[in-house]
């Protein structure tokens, strides 16, 4: 291929050698890709500043035998509003690792692209956590992993119940009646949140603002999102763990990770 030209987005950085940085880069074109950034690391790079973390920039990159490496970075947008505000930054994190182990090298994902680019402009005004749990919940389905939010994913009857049990491994909610005294891993939600992750499906992207949630509705919906990830991915998502514990939203009964696996006690508690 040689040289080649891609504007994307960096969603990982890494030390590389004396100097250097290894860069996962995310763009619309070629998806998701891996480049060096040579001497990055010096205080005088020309192209430091094209290697920042979510920064968004013009490549011109080599193409090598086993990794590409990085000629030229133009910025586009720094999203330097992040780094001066930890809860943004902590969501733009999520964001960036959701993308990363969700995606293959390689392969385009144009429309999750546009999300992610959209997303992290709309943490610049918006509620971090609600940008974050929008974000996940629009690229899980168009990974093809959206959660049945409306219906029992067991009988597909209307969920009606106050209190409904999250089952990752059954791909959404479950009724009271399937539910009944079988023992699962998942997370209990209100009706309210339950609702609100509908809405955060639906709702126009620029109109997040409007929807409003209270803490008890972010901590389910956080921690029910990040649950399901991991189970999807068999991966822990360390950067959601870490702001479950700065946030206050995780639960640690077991004092590990920042949660505890809930099963379908009906009355709502944990066990291990």
């Amino acid at each position: 291929m040689g040289v080649y030209q891609t504007d994307a987005l960096v969603i990982r950085s890494r030390e590389y050698g004396e100097s250097d940085r290894l860069l996962t880069l995310f763009s619309r074109e070629q998806g998701k890709l891996h480049a060096v950034a040579k001497g990055v690391r010096k205080p005088r790079s020309k192209q430091r500043a094209g290697a920042q973390l979510f920064t968004y920039a013009d490549f011109l990159l080599y193409h090598g035998k086993t990794l590409d490496t990085i000629n030229q970075a133009s910025p586009k947008e720094s999203f330097a509003f992040l780094w001066g505000d930890l809860e943004k930054s902590l969501a733009a994190s999520a964001i960036a690792e959701l993308l990363d182990i969700g995606t293959l090298q390689g392969q385009p994902y144009p429309e999750l692209f546009s999300l992610t680019l959209a997303g992290l402009f709309l943490l610049e005004q918006f509620d971090p956590a609600i940008v974050q749990a929008a974000y996940t919940l629009r690229s899980l389905t168009y990974l093809g992993y959206r959660p049945k939010l409306s219906e029992c994913a067991e009988c597909g009857r209307p969920i009606k119940e106050n209190r409904i049990f999250f089952s990752p491994e059954d791909g959404g909610v479950i009724c009271g009646q399937c539910l009944g005294d079988n023992a699962r891993l998942g997370r209990w939600l209100s009706a309210g949140s339950l609702a609100f992750m509908r809405q955060l499906i639906s709702v126009d992207l620029a109109k997040l603002d409007r929807l409003r949630w209270n803490e008890g509705m972010k901590k389910e919906i956080l921690t029910s999102l990040q649950f399901l990830s991991e189970q999807i991915f068999n991966q822990r998502l360390k950067s959601w763990s870490m702001g479950s514990r700065l946030a206050n939203v995780g639960q640690n009964q077991s004092g590990k990770d920042g949660h505890v696996d809930e099963r379908s006690n009906l009355d709502g508690t944990g066990e291990d």
